[in-house]
């Protein structure tokens, strides 16, 4: 699709420009509020002139091993546009998608449709799963051995805020009975006085006991704290939810927002079939924004533990209520030069200084199988209460784990004992964009994440990102102009796939890369609200779906960004290539040098890197002059995975100072480098 920018990476100029249906897109300023801006579209729905036209029915070809099919359409696509959501549920063999469905030109935005399959080809839809009520937002699926499930709040309009309300439905004659009940309440305590929104919902299930288990945790946007609901009974389907448990004070614990928005993001949830799981927000703790706090002084990830399958939650390190990523991990990440520390706009004459990393508000987090808790979250350098999106590469997603047994008192950063990360992708391309109604895509473009259910370190995480495409550019050498086009701008989707618990990640993959058919109009297939299902992940195949704006048709709330149009829905998968070995020829796939630990380090670091095809390696250490220190390793090696010492010495014996240090491995074309640091 044909996008004319007339705006520049610089701060300040914002001319806008046309952008698919008659609507307007531009380069992000690149000084953003670092506040949140919940994504709320206006209660009553207009429908501005529709054409009764329609976009071509886009049917990507199968490309990377991807299955992808249209399910159905929605009013608009508000439904998708958050990461704490989960819209598609796969459960042996079976298909649950649950969306806000199509209803016609003079139909509610907020009817709630689901559809199911047996192969993800062939859907059955079921429609107005909530006949007469108020406007269903913010849809999840979720399905046991028996039932599917569908859970969604509805914006009643009532009370001090929008009155949302949350309510599941379930098919009564089991997986594609087609019989969908009468929406139950799950808050049985409900009143006006509360605002429940963008749930997050989990199903788990007692082996030993034989006992499934539903918790729902969300936001509450009148009362700002976080409440979950956690299953008390289950009968042939029905679920009793028992009364609010508050998990999320941000009253009293965190920074509060006002009127024009929070800092504290909706809330995560994810619990294993052993009954521990975590909920998390991004958020600030109390008084972390003036840097008075006695837990974390960044925008941090906050969370609580349950070990009982959510009937009780608590945290505890350093004397708070919660576990969180402490400063001194995005601080060793500024400090070391992964993300610049200062910003120069040649066009305003401007230098900017970073003082902490700042964690986005959509971000997603799985437990693994034995109980420890991963997140994807996005992370951009802030000061001043801003945030800057798009002025390096190094803005992306990261990775976050921990060995659970090490919450409460975290060892040093990047070893067994403490908090570990890992880089898995870019997001500058996505997040120097605006959207067209003047939003930006760093709180629009967001992970989702799933963890291979066969017992291996596969994952995967899953987003719609931008594609920029090449710039044409009438006056080149004026790089403060505003007159470049991106006639191949796109939205894709993305698969990241790690084979080693998250320690390193493949290269992207775009899985769709839907050409469009003439770049010259004003349509374009743009994949956008791109969700990995939080279930049946194997080691070569993740589940997806996405929306897909019908341009042509018209917004439906006023607003020109893609989910305020007619949406289409799609569900499928992505195979990839099966990953690793038998045991009895454990060869890497592929060529990789891991983060070092422990790192920073003292006196000693362990480095681990990964060999796919015999040849020589070469793995040297350099200071930050580009000098080399010492060489580790210079021999020829068989596939394999290995570890060297470091020991903070140069080639000659000698000790070398404090400070960051630079480690290279080169082999068979692959060349890698990572960065250490010497605390002594």
């Amino acid at each position: 699709m044909k996008r004319v920018l007339f705006a520049i990476l610089a701060m300040g100029l914002m001319v806008q420009t046309v952008f698919g249906a008659a609507q307007q897109l531009q380069k992000a300023p690149q000084k953003q509020s670092a506040i949140y801006i919940p994504k709320l579209e206006p209660q009553n729905q207009v429908l501005t002139v529709p054409t009764h036209k329609s976009s071509p029915i886009v049917r990507p070809s199968q490309r990377e091993g991807m299955t992808i099919t249209l399910v159905d359409s929605s009013k608009n696509g508000y439904g998708m546009i958050v990461a704490p959501t989960r819209p598609l549920e796969v459960h042996d063999g079976n298909f649950f998608f649950v969306y806000r469905q199509w209803a016609g030109d003079q139909g509610t935005s907020g009817q709630i449709g689901s559809a199911y399959s047996g192969d993800a080809q062939n859907w059955n839809v079921y429609s107005n799963l909530n006949p007469g009520m108020g406007i269903g937002r913010y849809p999840s699926a979720l399905g046991n051995s028996e039932y599917p499930y569908a859970i969604w709040n509805e914006y009643t309009g009532q009370g001090a805020g929008y009155g949302g309300r949350p309510y599941y439905s379930y098919d009564e004659f089991g997986w594609d009975g087609e019989s969908m009940t009468a929406a139950t309440d799950i808050d049985i305590t409900w009143a006006d006085s509360k605002d429940l929104w963008v749930g997050s919902p989990d199903h788990s299930y007692d082996n030993a006991n034989a006992v499934d288990y539903f918790n729902v945790v969300y936001a509450d946007w009148t009362r700002s704290n976080s409440y979950a609901f956690h299953s008390e009974a289950y009968q042939d389907g029905m679920v009793v939810f028992g009364s609010e448990i508050p998990v999320i004070d941000v009253v009293n614990d965190m920074v509060g927002g006002d009127a024009s928005g929070s800092y504290t993001s909706s809330p995560v949830l994810d619990i294993n079939d052993d009954g521990i799981g975590y909920v998390a927000v991004t958020t600030y703790f109390l008084g972390g924004d003036v840097g008075t706090s006695p837990y974390s002084n960044r925008h941090t990830i906050a969370f609580k533990q349950t070990t009982d399958y959510g009937a009780n939650w608590s945290g505890g390190q350093n004397g708070s209520n919660y576990y969180y990523i402490p400063d001194i991990v995005m601080n060793f990440m500024l400090a070391s030069g992964d993300f610049p520390s200062t910003w120069y706009d040649a066009c305003n004459d401007t230098t900017y200084n970073f003082e902490e990393l700042f964690a986005t508000y959509d971000f997603d987090m799985r437990v693994d199988s034995q109980g420890n808790p991963h997140f994807i979250v996005g992370l951009l350098p802030s000061g001043g209460g801003f945030v800057y999106p798009g002025i390096s590469p190094a803005n992306g997603f990261y990775h976050f784990w921990i060995d659970k047994d090490y919450l409460a008192n975290p060892g040093q950063m990047n070893t067994p004992t403490g908090w570990n990360y890992s880089k898995v992708v870019s997001t500058q391309d996505s997040w120097m964009w605006s959207t067209p109604s003047g939003g930006s895509y760093w709180q629009t473009t967001f992970p989702s994440f799933a963890i291979s259910e066969e017992g291996d370190d596969v994952m995967y995480v899953v987003s719609s990102m931008v594609v920029p495409g090449p710039a044409n550019d009438p006056t080149p050498s004026d790089t403060c102009n505003a007159d470049e086009s991106y006639p191949e701008w796109s939205e894709d989707v993305f698969v990241i796939r790690s084979v080693d618990g998250g320690v390193t990640w493949e290269t992207p993959m775009n899985v769709t890369n839907t050409p469009d058919p003439d770049a010259t109009d004003d349509d374009s297939p743009e994949e956008i609200s791109a969700h990995a299902s939080a279930s049946g992940a194997t080691s070569s195949r993740v589940y997806i779906c996405y929306q897909m704006p019908d341009w042509l048709y018209g917004s439906t709330t006023g607003d020109p960004d893609g989910p305020d149009h007619k949406n289409r829905v799609y569900a499928g998968w992505v195979d990839l290539e099966v990953v690793g070995t038998t045991p009895a020829n454990p060869v890497p796939v592929q060529f990789a040098l891991q983060p070092a630990y422990p790192n920073p380090f003292n006196p000693v670091t362990n480095i681990v890197y990964r060999v796919a095809r015999e040849g020589r390696v070469n793995l040297r250490i350099y200071d930050l002059l580009g000098q080399e220190v010492t060489t580790l390793v210079n021999e020829v090696q068989s596939p394999n995975e290995y570890s060297v010492i470091w020991n903070g010495r140069d080639a000659m014996g000698r000790v070398v100072p404090n400070g960051l240090y630079l480690y290279r491995m080169e082999a068979d074309g692959f060349t890698q480098m990572r960065k250490m640091m010497l605390l002594k």
